[in-house]
């Protein structure tokens, strides 16, 4: 009993140092790039304590614990106090039907976000439109050379407005479309 709670102390020591330390480095967008004493030797106790239990748990070695360069590399689940790793929410399956879960929860948030969206979208479109037309009208006599940069500028972006538009109007005619 000792040795399992001297094994779980130094695991949980080991662990908080290295995900720290993966927060740390991910800050400075270093991930995986240093070696810490502090770890060196939370690993050396957590290999101690790991070969002190009955029956030995697996011994980690410094090369298993630098490969984690991201706090979703490193198995949190392993020797926890409770073996959680085996709950339905802990498996692949069950992280996807949460992940769609709430995705589905947050649908209709979502759909109002872009009702607002494709509205903004096809005003910018139309106004583009109108602001080119009358800056090639105002730079016309003045300056032909400028006129027609943007007269290009808007040939470039007006290949593609019309199909843009017409994809907005074929969501705006969907069910449930408010904009």
């Amino acid at each position: 009993l000792v040795a399992n709670h001297k094994l779980q102390r130094a695991l949980d020591n080991l662990e908080g140092l290295v995900v720290a330390r993966i927060f740390e480095l991910s800050k400075m967008n270093r991930a995986g790039t240093v070696r810490s004493a502090t770890i060196h030797t939370a690993l050396d106790k957590y290999n101690t304590a790991a070969c002190a239990v009955s029956p030995p748990r697996a011994t980690l070695s410094w090369e298993d614990v630098v490969k984690y360069a991201f706090v979703a590399d490193f198995d949190l689940l392993r020797d926890a106090h409770q073996d959680i790793s085996h709950c339905p929410w802990a498996t692949p399956t069950g992280q996807h039907m949460m992940d769609t879960y709430f995705k589905m929860r947050r649908a209709s948030e979502k759909i109002q976000h872009l009702n607002v969206e494709i509205c903004r979208m096809a005003t910018y479109l139309r106004d583009e439109e109108l602001y080119l037309t009358e800056c090639q009208k105002q730079l016309q006599s003045m300056h032909p050379a400028l006129t027609h940069q943007v007269g290009v500028h808007w040939n470039i972006h007006a290949r593609f407005t019309s199909y843009h538009l017409r994809r907005l109007h074929e969501i705006n005619t969907l069910p449930g479309f408010t904009g």
